[in-house]
């Protein structure tokens, strides 16, 4: 991989780095990434920059970012973005882990096991289990043997599981897992509170009560104080192509509006590339679509409706190196969950490996939507699973209405690890085979829409 590595660039940035007393912390696989630690005050002197304090409301998270920067002459062919400086790359807000109010559920005792998927309880239709989940997608109950298994969930922004609820989780909904557990682990210097969170828990829970007897890492990233951002996805995918053996399945239940501005374009455009790097190696990175509709994150609907705004599409559900996890609710009939984010990107261009199903179904939807969306882009999302009326524990409860894509994600890796598990080959990039003959092996929702918006735009569900 040394081919990849553009070493006089390297070179022209840390020959000007130790010009200024700073040295390289670490570097990405590929080596094109460098991650330097600055003081603040260093920053401004050698980038020109203003580093100061910004609140994001939506999110209430403080971000340290500069309006704007500069470097030497010499270095603009070698760099193509510093971060973070100029991004604010504030997270969308998954619904299901940061605004939905939850309600206890009553501890209810395990039913008999379904014997196939189409033994589905009849509870599942407004209470989701790993019982249901197990029913409704074949996912086996018998414990993994292969221990070269490996499944990782990203926690970003400093966002904590609880091994203590996923013990009571599994003995109320999986008592046939006997000490099933998660080790975690903290990337580029971050820390485990421990303190239990939806999100965190959700996560956990349905990648260790699903993929039964596989190795799950919780990886945490980043820091509750500053909320999830580039850098936390930045320093998880560095991490996991530094590893001798990079995981079989990442899951990453954190999206964002796909960026605008030219810096963070091209901070995505990075990342995709390194998700395009695990998946030669091998990993089948993971990544919830989002919990935001087809409009996206929330400011094209303050126009009264009278003139439609763009939609605003997610990453880096939009990079076409990534598998893209959509949200459906009910059984009987299973339909497209109204909040399931997906559309079109205005960045990645539409893949050769979606234009026959992308051309058949913009054939179907018309006019519907049109001048809103990119119609060449990379589409979103690749699949669906549930993802309503989730029960979790948190905090020593129970509460059976976790909803969101941030719940199908780790559904979705849990039933791709378990693949592996029955002594499959590694899959990693899995949309080419996700988009051919294997269709054969997947239900075709139909019915639903992603209309959840002030205005009711989106786009309907429709036959392949």
């Amino acid at each position: 991989m040394d081919s990849i590595s553009p070493k006089l660039s390297v070179k022209a940035v840390t020959d000007w780095l130790a010009g200024h007393g700073l040295s390289v912390e670490s570097r990405s696989y590929s080596g094109e990434t460098l991650t330097v630690r600055v003081p603040a005050a260093c920053a401004n002197a050698i980038l020109a920059a203003n580093f100061t304090a910004y609140m994001h409301d939506a999110t209430n998270t403080t971000m340290i970012r500069t309006l704007s920067y500069s470097l030497p002459a010499y270095l603009y062919d070698h760099v193509s973005f510093v971060y973070p400086t100029t991004q604010f790359d504030a997270p969308v807000r998954l619904g299901a882990a940061l605004e939905l109010s939850l309600r206890q559920s009553r501890p209810r005792a395990p039913s008999r096991r379904a014997d196939s998927a189409s033994e589905v309880p009849a509870s599942c239709a407004s209470s989701i289990t790993p019982r249901c989940l197990q029913a409704l997608y074949g996912i086996p109950t018998m414990p993994a043997t292969s221990s070269g298994n490996s499944l990782y969930v990203s926690g970003l922004g400093g966002t904590s599981a609880n091994p203590n609820d996923l013990q009571t989780f599994l003995e109320q909904f999986r008592p046939d897992i006997k000490n099933g557990t998660y080790t975690s682990l903290s990337v580029a210097g971050s820390s485990d509170t421990g303190i239990p969170t939806n999100e965190g828990n959700c996560d956990t829970q349905y990648t260790v009560g699903l993929a039964t007897n596989v190795s799950v890492t919780y990886a945490i990233a980043g820091s509750m104080s500053n909320g999830v951002t580039f850098g936390d996805l930045l320093n998880t995918v560095v991490y996991l192509l530094e590893l001798d053996e990079p995981p079989l399945v990442v899951t990453t239940s954190y999206v964002f509006d796909e960026p605008v501005d030219s810096e963070s374009i091209q901070v995505a455009r990075t990342l995709c590339n390194y998700y395009a790097q695990l998946g030669l190696l091998g990993t089948s990175v993971i990544f919830a679509s989002g919990d935001n509709g087809a409009v996206g994150g929330g400011s094209n609907q303050n126009n009264g409706c009278q003139s439609p705004a763009p939609f605003v599409p997610s990453f880096p559900s939009t990079c076409p190196f990534v598998t893209s996890v959509g949200s459906t609710q009910g059984v009987n009939p299973e339909v497209a969950a109204s909040f399931s984010s997906g559309g079109f990107s205005n960045i990645f261009s539409r893949p050769s490996y979606q234009d026959t199903a992308v051309n058949a179904f913009l054939h179907r939807q018309g006019n519907l939507n049109a001048g809103l969306f990119n119609i060449s882009g990379r589409a979103y999302p690749d699949v669906a699973t549930q993802g309503m009326n989730f029960n979790i524990r948190v905090g020593g409860l129970t509460y059976n209405d976790f909803n969101g894509t941030s719940a199908s994600s780790p559904t979705f890796a849990s039933i791709i690890d378990r693949l592996l598990a029955a002594g499959r080959s590694p899959l990693g990039f899995l949309n080419p085979l996700l988009y051919s003959n294997a269709t054969v092996a997947f239900n075709d929702i139909t019915a639903g829409d992603n209309r959840d918006s002030m205005c009711g735009a989106g786009f309907n569900a429709e036959i392949g």
